[in-house]
């Protein structure tokens, strides 16, 4: 009954922190307009007026629940690894050599070749700072920080000098990918690739992982007591190496899924910070791979509401971008402070159980 009740306030908590930000972004765009009504009806209704603005906002939201699932799977797991957009550059460019220089494959042969080629370039990229973290140490805030400018510079280098298409017209950027690597429309009229199917998929599959197998079973446990879950048995090592792993697949996953669904082809800097605000998407949902969906489709509708405000009246789309940071501030502080502190504590206490 106590575990229901601090859901529910959890939940309370999530809603009224969406409720204050939108408030306060209203309130700015009532000073700052002259036609607030347009700006407030482009920015809340014009994405769900018609068949390709809603499937604008299902397009974008597609690789922000790849990036929200990564950081779901570490953050369950009690590691802090922001190394999500390196991931997602890695996981794109694998995806990506598989997608253009494999020809003349069936699509269902192309399409699972290229996913796979995604979930072992991002799998083995995260890989790397989980195996520093666990056997020696190293802090894995700093290590996914440096190993995200690595994947990003390393990328941009291999698209301006070894792999870049002669017929870009000086575009830093591989050829188009193959027609039978690419994700085509779910519904004719309507932009929504097949990355949105693959993206609840996954959703689906992280949710079954974590809660109904052995393995997410270690994850959670070492992430809330990763002393208690050592007594048990549970090699803890093991565990912080594969949650960076799987953390890393997903969003390499989402880095190629971006680039056969949406872009047609792998271009420099093609990520807006999308591996940064997957850890907006999942905090906004809890760390909950279902609730993942949710949040990523929130924020998703707030920046294509946001394209459309600036398009249709006199306020940037600068304003959606500060009700998202609202969000993060009001919804993430909580969060992240009881984290530090929880970690604070345990490293007081050499490892001790944290009492609750």
């Amino acid at each position: 009954m106590k575990q229901r009740s601090a859901i529910y306030l959890d939940l309370l908590g999530i809603l009224l922190a969406i409720v204050a930000a939108l408030l306060i972004g209203i309130a700015v765009i009532l000073v700052v307009s002259n036609e607030p009504g347009a700006a407030l009806r482009s920015l809340f209704i014009d994405p769900f007026t018609s068949l390709f603005s809603f499937g604008s906002v299902l397009n974008r939201m597609v690789p922000l629940v790849f990036t929200g699932l990564a950081i779901v799977v570490v953050f369950q797991s009690g590691v802090f690894s922001m190394g999500a957009e390196g991931q997602l550059y890695m996981g794109a460019l694998t995806g990506a050599l598989a997608a253009v220089y494999i020809p003349g494959l069936s699509p269902w042969i192309h399409i699972p070749l290229v996913i796979l080629a995604a979930i072992i370039g991002g799998g083995l990229y995260g890989f790397i700072p989980g195996f520093l973290k666990a056997v020696f140490k190293a802090d894995e805030i700093v290590s996914t920080l440096m190993f995200n400018f690595i994947a990003v510079l390393f990328v941009s280098y291999l698209l301006n000098y070894v792999f870049k298409d002669p017929e870009s017209g000086g575009f830093a950027r591989l050829p188009y990918v193959e027609s039978s690597a690419k994700l085509g429309q779910i519904i004719p009229g309507m932009p929504t690739h097949a990355g949105f199917l693959i993206a609840i998929v996954a959703s689906i599959i992280v949710y079954i992982l974590m809660y109904k197998t052995k393995t997410g079973y270690e994850l959670r446990t070492v992430g809330k007591n990763p002393l208690f879950a050592e007594y048990g048995g549970i090699a803890t090592k093991k565990v912080i190496i594969l949650s960076i792993a799987i953390s890393g697949a997903l969003a390499g996953l989402g880095g190629a899924v971006e680039v056969t669904g949406m872009h047609g082809t792998l271009k420099d800097n093609f990520s807006v910070g999308l591996g940064f605000d997957g850890i907006i998407v999942c905090l906004l949902a809890r760390n909950h791979p279902i609730g993942v969906l949710l949040s990523a489709f929130f924020y998703a509708y707030l920046q294509v509401g946001g394209q459309a405000m600036q398009a249709n009246s006199d306020v940037p789309r600068d304003i959606a971008i500060i009700i998202q940071a609202l969000l993060v501030l009001f919804i993430s502080s909580q969060a992240i402070f009881a984290y530090l502190k929880q970690r604070k504590m345990r490293s007081a206490q050499g490892g001790a159980p944290v009492a609750k």
